[in-house]
């Protein structure tokens, strides 16, 4: 009864700092909005070079993932989590003072060491926290958009901030992430471990992670499941990249940028609360709607540029097109984790996550190279055409194969899609 008690009380703490953790843990804040301008003014980076370290992130981060979830499996959930904030805020310190190209690959790699820490950490803290029953999953993405709508909002603040304090001074908006950064780890300080996990050997470790793929690999659902995102969290990175290069291109201001980012922060904030809706409301056609409603929008903004539109309606599309993608993004990063999370138990669903990171990796890999090619041959607007229509056709493609596998009611999956339904 004891023993109970204080893991009742372990669960609260945790579902009580998950969503304050969040706001300051999901992204990087500040830095984010004046990045492209840092990197390409500041540290005198090219455009391609610059998608060039997503390209490089995501290798990295698909080399050290199988690494990393030994790590995690050998620290515990709690430690993972404040060490991969710890290279989170090592990576911008080393921007911030970096001389050169190499300097910034090595950030990346700091990169790809936190955020694999925190990829297969953090959802699984919070899913554990969260006791075992019917609501478990709407419990589980009440708390997870609640922090998600949060930083969404104090990102809009800070994206402000960011544009205007660039043109005060570049550095103090990187100093301003770094001092946001420490809070969101002394806030993961304050996690709990809810029960005493059993260290793994590195074996057992790497056996897991071949579990995860052999189960992903035989369940029809989670494989065009995990194909579908991992393909939209690629070109979601990369779009992310690419519109504010657009806007700095056609020569918009920092603080103008900073703005406009903020205003997509809150539609971003807005749309992560209403996920639960929309998803009720388009069931398995969710994921095809937000997919073909980014890239056919990012070959209109490009598009608009390549036409010659005037400045006023041409940035009046522009910017409508990216309130689209923000207003998907935030739906998407909620029922994402929803998805990957229904019928799986908390002992399969790490494994489940580790992989997700795997393949989303590739994908980000793969795109962020052909993006980081075309801006060596074309312009930003005419990159953003081509890619548009491209990966309009390839989500449709998903979305064909994804269609009678994703969606059914739970008696119409088979033993090898479900562990555990809830």
């Amino acid at each position: 009864m004891e023993e109970e008690k204080k893991i009742s009380k372990r669960r609260k703490l945790n579902m009580k700092l998950y969503p304050s953790y969040k706001m300051l843990a999901n992204d990087v804040l500040f830095f984010n909005a004046i990045k492209v301008l840092f990197l390409t003014g500041v540290k005198g980076l090219s455009n391609a070079n610059v998608v060039f370290m997503e390209t490089i992130y995501a290798f990295f981060k698909l080399l050290l993932q199988i690494p990393m979830t030994v790590v995690v499996s050998k620290l515990g959930i709690r430690k993972s989590v404040i060490l991969g904030n710890i290279f989170w805020i090592l990576e911008v310190v080393l921007i911030l003072f970096s001389k050169n190209y190499s300097m910034i690959i090595i950030a990346q790699l700091l990169s790809a060491i936190g955020w694999s820490c925190k990829s297969v950490a953090e959802e699984p803290l919070l899913n554990k926290s969260i006791p075992e029953g019917k609501l478990k999953g709407k419990i589980f993405s009440k708390i997870d958009s609640k922090g998600y709508s949060r930083h969404c909002y104090i990102g809009a603040i800070t994206t402000v901030l960011s544009g205007f304090l660039y043109e005060v001074n570049p550095y103090i908006p990187v100093v301003l992430t770094i001092v946001f950064m420490i809070f969101a780890l002394i806030i993961s300080f304050n996690f709990t471990d809810i029960k005493d996990e059993k260290v793994k050997t590195v074996s057992e470790s790497i056996n897991d992670v071949k579990d995860g793929f052999v189960f992903i690999f035989k369940s029809p659902r989670l494989k065009s499941l995990l194909l579908m995102l991992g393909f939209m969290w690629g070109f979601i990175c990369l779009f992310g990249t690419y519109g504010t290069t657009l806007l700095k291109d056609i020569n918009v201001s920092a603080k103008y940028i900073g703005i406009i980012l903020a205003t997509l922060d809150i539609i971003q904030g807005i749309s992560s609360t209403t996920a639960i809706k929309f998803n009720k409301k388009h069931n398995n056609n969710s994921l095809t709607y937000i997919s073909l409603r980014m890239t056919i929008g990012i070959a209109i903004a490009g598009g608009v540029v390549v036409c010659g539109l005037y400045r006023i309606p041409q940035l009046a599309i522009i910017i409508f097109t990216y309130i689209l993608r923000c207003y998907d993004k935030g739906i998407f990063q909620i029922i994402k984790k929803r998805y990957m999370g229904n019928f799986m138990t908390p002992e399969i669903l790490p494994k489940i996550y580790s992989v997700h990171s795997i393949i989303a990796s590739v994908f980000r890999l793969l795109v962020g190279g052909l993006g980081s090619y075309l801006l060596t041959i074309m312009t930003i607007e005419y990159a953003m055409v081509t890619l548009g229509i491209l990966f309009s056709f390839i989500a449709l493609l998903f979305s064909l194969y994804m269609k009678p596998r994703i969606g059914l009611k739970p008696e119409e999956y088979t033993k090898k899609d479900v562990v555990c339904v809830e």
